[in-house]
């Protein structure tokens, strides 16, 4: 099975990452073998979609890591969920459909670093998912965005997603989308602000900024948090 490096999204931040198509219809277990990829015990009962996920993220973030100049490591998933990283690194991973992506930094550079990758929602999706992904607040932001994009909701699903990874490492807990709220945007950033204390490093009013693009069927998100 091949995991091409083909993807029309570049991510905006200048960070090491890698990018990969595959076909899942093609997969095979010996590809884990095939591309140095530690198999987890607790997929062994999972569905063939969620272990070729599982090894194109890892394929990708591998790469990416390489790129930093930290070769060969095997990146596991902790009690969490959430990637192990080497030390003196941190990073994101995601994936969609057929594609994976994952993106690597110094922690001597950031605190955390969330990116994310979705498929554009159906248009009865933007619509019956808004009050469980939109803070009260941020109507007004949300209706001016859907004047200049088609797929306003999944950008800030996504976005949402992107701050949850970037924010997770300095809070190790769980927070809901109302946690963010979009208070302004531009063509190629959604600025928000935290709406609760999360956590020390993480107190109320902390501003996040977040990239974003889109083409005719993915967002690709980005979010890079230096600390508070």
């Amino acid at each position: 099975m091949k995991y091409q490096q083909v993807f029309d999204l570049k991510p905006q931040l200048n960070f090491p990452y890698f990018c990969c198509t595959f076909d899942k219809t093609q997969f095979q277990m010996s590809d884990f073998d095939t591309y140095g990829v530690q198999f987890p015990d607790k997929l062994n009962k999972a569905v063939d979609k969620r272990k070729v996920e599982y090894l194109a993220g890892r394929i990708c973030a591998r790469q990416a890591l390489k790129l930093l100049g930290i070769p060969n490591v095997q990146i596991n998933n902790g009690e969490d969920r959430a990637p192990i990283w080497p030390p003196k690194a941190l990073g994101s991973i995601s994936h969609t459909q057929d594609i994976a992506i994952a993106m690597v930094a110094s922690s001597q550079q950031l605190k955390g670093l969330g990116l994310d990758i979705e498929q554009h929602m159906s248009a009865k999706q933007e619509s019956e998912l808004q009050k469980h992904i939109l803070h009260p607040l941020e109507i007004a932001q949300f209706n001016a965005l859907s004047q200049k994009i088609s797929c306003p909701l999944s950008v800030i699903f996504s976005a949402k997603e992107s701050i949850y990874k970037a924010l997770y490492s300095s809070v190790k807990r769980f927070f809901g989308f109302d946690s963010a709220q979009l208070v302004n945007f531009n063509d190629n950033q959604l600025f928000f602000t935290i709406t609760e204390t999360l956590s020390a490093n993480v107190p109320i009013n902390t501003k996040v900024t977040v990239f974003y693009q889109i083409n005719q069927h993915y967002v690709l998100t980005e979010c890079a948090f230096e600390g508070y």
